[in-house]
Parts: structure tokens; sequence; C-alpha cells
């Protein structure tokens, strides 16, 4: 959802004593939020969108502190609760960018978690995304956070002025107190699971078209391989699943396993590989013949990529590791988890 968010530095000192006493629903739900959650206060006035997928907007203002509340669903009939789903990963990363692309000076992503809305061994959860920024020349705190309840994506957007200090984090631990408990009070929506097995963390789809025998076994040897290695590199993942692209590290380290295995095969392909491996240029063969365009130009450290071209041109002439097919993650990739208790 692409909404525009505005700052306000105003005080809470005008608002409606009424707003003090009463609770806000978000409609059509049955969540409630307090109308004053620490230093905010409820500006009385729900925004309902034109577009009825884009839901409705609920507005807190405090002393130069903003905390907007987003309820949507985006036209899907049963948003999944919680925040591990693939649609409420994607929702994240949308809103993160938004706020990389809103031209605030000096945007800084700080950090990523997921938070705890509740305490005990099985806590509601929220993703929740840092920032750092500069609004008419003051330096600025800003948190989203979202989840998925009630058949719908729930975001919150929390923005401060750094010199509250301290006051920022209290008013951030009353919002997500608040946010956990209006989740808690509303029954989870039940989703019917047909009786399957679970579900594999990846798919793999592996080129057969034209293959030879040798390319087929090499092809799931890679692609198990690659799983394996890239669950030690979560931050190679795609953020909210699809196909893996894997980095340099990965990949060389893919690679280093199949050799070190000694692969599935005795042909021609495993035996160009080995020898590749025998005199040292690995890491130079991956760099240049597996060659990733999201690695940039800029080799790593330490290749001898003129010695390797003179060497390929003798020994690897016409030779070439064709794709051997994709690897797809089925999941978000995970966070880290907030401490318990943490403030």
């Amino acid at each position: 959802m692409k909404t525009k968010t505005g700052w306000l530095w105003i005080s809470c000192a005008g608002a409606p004593l009424a707003v003090f006493a009463q609770a806000v629903t978000l409609s059509p739900t049955k969540l409630e939020l307090p109308a004053t959650i620490g230093p905010l206060v409820f500006d009385g006035s729900p925004h309902h969108f034109e577009d009825p997928r884009l839901g409705s907007a609920y507005q807190y203002n405090g002393d130069r502190q903003s905390l907007t509340v987003y309820l949507y669903d985006l036209g899907e009939k049963a948003v999944p609760d919680g925040p591990d789903s693939v649609q409420t990963c994607e929702q994240f990363e949308e809103a993160k960018t938004g706020v990389m692309q809103a031209r605030y000076p000096g945007t800084v992503l700080k950090a990523e978690q997921m938070v705890r809305l509740s305490q005990g061994d099985n806590p509601l959860l929220a993703r929740e995304a840092v920032f750092e920024f500069k609004i008419d020349g003051r330096p600025a705190q800003s948190y989203v956070w979202i989840t998925g309840t009630s058949s719908r994506f729930m975001k919150m957007r929390f923005s401060a002025d750094a010199t509250l200090g301290k006051q920022i984090a209290e008013t951030r631990r009353a919002i997500l107190d608040a946010f956990g408990q209006s989740i808690a009070r509303v029954p989870p929506v039940p989703v019917a699971t047909p009786a399957a097995e679970p579900a594999k963390k990846h798919r793999m789809v592996v080129y057969g078209l034209d293959a030879s025998p040798e390319e087929m076994s090499l092809g799931i040897v890679y692609l198990g391989t690659l799983g394996a290695v890239a669950d030690k590199f979560p931050e190679s993942m795609p953020p909210c699943g699809g196909p893996v692209i894997p980095t340099y590290q990965v990949e060389l380290a893919t690679y280093q396993s199949m050799l070190a295995m000694k692969l599935a095969s005795e042909g021609e392909i495993a035996a160009k590989l080995q020898a590749t491996e025998k005199a040292g240029f690995l890491e130079e063969f991956v760099w240049v013949d597996r060659h990733q365009e999201s690695w940039g130009k800029k080799a790593p450290d330490g290749l001898d990529l003129s010695a390797y071209k003179k060497w390929r041109k003798k020994n690897l002439k016409n030779f070439k590791v064709n794709d051997f097919g994709r690897l797809e993650n089925n999941s978000p990739r995970p966070l880290a988890i907030e401490a318990p208790n943490a403030s």
C-alpha cells in the first residue's frame, strides 16, 4: 500500500476531552486501540481511503511524536495471522522502500527484527524496521511495524524527534503493548489446512530440457547443496521467498562443497571442475563463469583474473557450465526475535 504519511510535531493539548475516554474501534474488525497511547492521542477522525482495498488510517499525535495506524486487506480474502506470511513480508518490504524513497535527508535503515507484542513462550510478534533521518533539519527516529490479524494487515508508523531521547523508547513500548493487547482480545481467524505433507523450505526446479544425464545429476546435487549453504547465510535469501540468487560467497561455497563430496558424476563437467580446483582457480572460475549481475563488477581481493584467463584458454576451451536449474524459497527469510522484556 503506497500512502504518504506526513510528520506532525503538534501538541495534544487541544484534543477533545471525549477522546481520552473512548477506545478506538478499527472498523470493520473488532480490534480496538486505546484513544491515548502513552503521550499520543487519537485525533478523533478515522480516514477511509477511496479504494476499499486500502482500508483506513487512524492518526495519533503528541508533542513532536506521531503515530499512524493502517488497517487494510489489499483485496485479499484472508490475510494470514502473524508476521510470517509471504503477503505480510511483502507489505513490510514495501513499507521499508516507501520510507527510503520519501527523500528525507540522511535516511538510514538502522535495524529490523521481530518485536514482541506480548511476553511468554509463544509471544505475538510483528516485523519492525527502524529508521533515522532528518526533518526540517532536526534528527528523527521512525519505526514501522506490521503483522496480520483479523484477515487484514495491521501496520503502524511511529515517528519522533530524536531529542526526546528516553521518551521514544517508552512510547515505543506503550505502542507495542497496545498493539499486542488489541490483537490478543480478538480470537484468531481459523485457517483451513488440508491434510498434506509439510511444505518444504526450498523447491528445486531442475532444467531437464536437452540436458545430459550428467547435467541432470549435477543439477540435483548443485541445487541441494545451494539450499544447504544458503541456509547458513540467511541474508542471501530473498526477503519474502522466491528464487534464490546466490551471492558470490554462497556460490563459491556451493561449488567447494560439491567438490568436497566428489560431485555425483565422473563425466566431463566433473573432471573440468576438479581440474580447476586443483589448479587453484576455483574462486576465479566462480567469479567469471558463474557471475551474477548482483555481484557487481569489482572482483573480490585476491583473485588473479589475468592468470585464470590464460589458464582457462588452454584448459577450459569451449567449456561452459549451464544453469542447472533454480532454487525457490517457499517462505520469508527469518528475522531475529527481540529479547524477552526488551525495552
